[in-house]
């Protein structure tokens, strides 16, 4: 079957991973440490973060896990705050990143709607959050579906993200081509039986870390527009 929706993650996928949520790590656990730096390191390792070299590392949990999970870890570090007090100041903090795309995403995005594919965002951020980042962005218009942790759909890998575009775009999921940067979003394309799982390697995880979970690795979606991978999305076999 040919390819008919493209399903993207969004962090590490649409936009610059490091340039967006080191920020805001930075300044959520500045914030619930209030000036104890050994707190701000406890908090930075909760979550798979390099405290001294400011970077996420492989399988973090900002990385793959659904922003519940992360307000979770984070308020295991603090006995005395709540996981609500955690989302607020998480929460507050995403209203005013800085998102850096990782290409021009209104152009690709233009170009793959004018060759027929619907286009979708599952993120394991707030939905929300993802909402405002593509209306800043300008390609707000251009997605059938947002969803995030939070839009009773589940996380991922779970496929209820998948599945909610497919009931919502009345596609087969073998026609939905599942593009993301971690493991967890290609791992969720194969709980679905998702066509495609598309790897990008704009967010933390190596082409090693993905070649075993996704059928093709980009160096970024700027590629998504070269013939061999147009090639793989009509045929659903990769063979370039």
């Amino acid at each position: 079957m040919r390819i008919q929706g493209l399903l993207f993650d969004k962090d590490g996928t649409l936009f610059d991973f490091a340039r967006t949520w080191g920020v805001w790590f930075d300044r959520v656990i500045s914030e619930l440490a209030a000036g104890d730096s050994a707190l701000e390191r406890r908090l930075a390792q909760s979550c798979g973060y390099d405290y001294e070299k400011q970077q996420f590392v492989a399988g973090s949990l900002i990385v793959i896990a659904t922003s519940e999970e992360v307000n979770a870890a984070l308020a295991e570090c603090l006995p005395e705050t709540t996981v609500e007090q955690v989302d607020a100041v998480a929460r507050r903090h995403v209203a005013s990143l800085p998102y850096v795309p990782v290409c021009d995403l209104r152009k690709l995005l233009l170009e793959l709607r004018a060759q027929g594919y619907v286009i979708g965002l599952a993120t394991n951020d707030y939905h929300d959050g993802a909402l405002k980042q593509l209306q800043d962005a300008g390609i707000d218009d251009l997605f059938e579906f947002v969803c995030g942790s939070d839009s009773g759909y589940g996380g991922k890998p779970g496929a209820g993200m998948i599945h909610a575009f497919c009931a919502t775009t009345g596609m087969d999921c073998s026609a939905v081509a599942v593009i993301g940067d971690s493991v967890h979003d290609l791992e969720a394309g194969s709980a679905a039986g998702a066509g495609s799982r598309i790897g990008v390697l704009t967010g933390p995880a190596s082409r090693e870390d993905l070649d075993p979970v996704a059928d093709v690795v980009l160096d970024s979606i700027a590629q998504l527009t070269v013939p061999a991978i147009q090639k793989h999305l009509r045929c659903n076999i990769y063979n370039m």
